[in-house]
């Protein structure tokens, strides 16, 4: 086995990247850097787009954000009509991830609304969260899974240009 001193160091990483370790059991196995990553949910991956799934029969156009997946942060395009915005797969591997998610209102808006979030969602105070619905606003929902029973959000809404000195 060559000493450490001789491997050469790679200073750039790579989701494809391998780093040796043991098991549980106590085998040497060889680990890619990205399921690291998406197994403790080590920092963001970018950003990922979510489109709404058409309402079945009146329901609201459901933006489904999987916690499963390596990506922490999130951009949402609501739609004129009723959203929904669903955490999917809240499991042990997910607890401790945080992330953002960007919400941007359409250009027109109508009917847009936000339907309210199901138990396992806390607010600060535990109040509901009074979703900003006018047209092209943009809004920052972010969230923290403390357990497979809790995720902790923070609604921003009604961003703007930050006010330039004349």
């Amino acid at each position: 086995m060559p000493r450490i001193k001789d491997i050469l160091r790679d200073h750039i990483l790579s989701a494809d990247d391998r780093l040796l370790g043991t098991d549980i059991s106590g085998v040497t196995r060889n680990y890619k850097l990205s399921d690291i990553a998406s197994f403790g949910n080590l920092g963001a991956t970018g950003f990922s787009e979510i489109t709404s799934a058409a309402p079945v029969s009146g329901n609201a156009h459901t933006h489904g954000i999987d916690l499963n997946t390596a990506v922490n942060n999130y951009n949402i395009t609501a739609v004129d009509a009723p959203n929904s915005i669903v955490f999917e797969n809240i499991n042990s591997n997910v607890v401790g991830k945080t992330g953002t998610i960007v919400i941007v209102n359409p250009s027109s808006v109508t009917s847009l609304s936000f339907e309210g979030f199901p138990s396992t969602v806390y607010t600060p105070g535990g109040g509901a969260i009074n979703f900003v619905t006018t047209a092209n606003s943009l809004a920052v929902l972010n969230y923290f899974v403390a357990s497979t029973t809790k995720i902790l959000v923070n609604y921003v809404g009604n961003f703007g240009p930050y006010p330039q000195p004349s």
